[in-house]
């Protein structure tokens, strides 16, 4: 995970208004994440399957969504756009399937 470039990109969010604080929990949930599922969020977020499976991971144990959220933040940050609903990736997935 790149750090610093994504403290940045927080800082910049509009959507973030106390910045320290959301700021800095948002990066602590991230690294969390890599550390427990032993993943580079780098890799994970360049991948839409990866990512979802990720989520999908995270899910039972994050009752507050506060890991997706800081997952989805870093999915914004290398991509540009966000990552779709679980309802709406399973939807076009299973979509794309039977083509």
């Amino acid at each position: 995970m790149r750090d610093e470039q994504f403290r940045k990109f927080l800082e910049n969010d509009p959507s973030i208004t106390s910045k320290q604080k959301a700021v800095n929990s948002r990066l602590a949930k991230a690294r969390k994440v890599e550390e427990i599922f032993k993943v580079n969020l780098d890799d994970i977020v360049r991948d839409d399957e990866k990512t979802y499976k990720l989520l999908m991971s995270i899910k039972p144990i994050d009752r507050m969504g506060n890991y997706q959220n800081a997952v989805r933040k870093y999915y914004i940050f290398v991509n540009g756009i966000e990552f779709p609903s679980i309802a709406q990736y399973e939807y076009n997935r299973n979509k794309s399937k039977q083509l």
